[in-house]
């Protein structure tokens, strides 16, 4: 019969969780981005700079890659701070970026008309995908 110490039984414990810990951790990825809102009249005219997107705190809905915004779809969320940036840890995969707008679910479709989807885009492991956004609110 094998007996062990507590001391020992802890730190195979703690030795094990660590081992989990680095595995699930291997295969993650980076989303990251700025989002942006688009106010005001915008409308191009000659002596007049063009609108500036301005960051935008809101939050960020990621889905399984789909067209249009299903809550059953939801995987995860995230806020983009005062300055809109935002980032987030997800696992390799491919998903939709949704971007919420006072109580609308918005999104920017791509692919159409082949395979259409609400952004999309695709988290490698170990490393960083890019997504910057702007909510359009301005008079054209």
């Amino acid at each position: 019969m094998i007996s062990y110490s507590k001391k020992t039984l802890i730190a195979l414990l703690i030795l094990m969780a660590s081992c989990v810990t680095q595995k699930s951790s291997s295969v993650l990825g980076i989303l990251k981005g700025q989002i942006g809102i688009y106010e005001g009249n915008c409308m191009p005219s000659p002596g007049v700079e063009p609108c500036e997107a301005r960051p935008y705190s809101t939050t960020i809905l990621i889905t399984n890659r789909i067209l249009k915004y299903d809550s059953s779809e939801l995987l995860y969320s995230t806020q983009s701070n005062e300055q809109g940036l935002f980032e987030i840890r997800l696992p390799k995969g491919q998903y939709s970026l949704f971007i919420v707008d006072q109580e609308e679910k918005v999104c920017v479709e791509i692919q159409c008309p082949e395979d259409c989807y609400c952004r999309p885009f695709e988290i490698v492991t170990d490393s960083t995908t890019t997504i910057d956004a702007n909510l359009n609110q301005a008079s054209w």
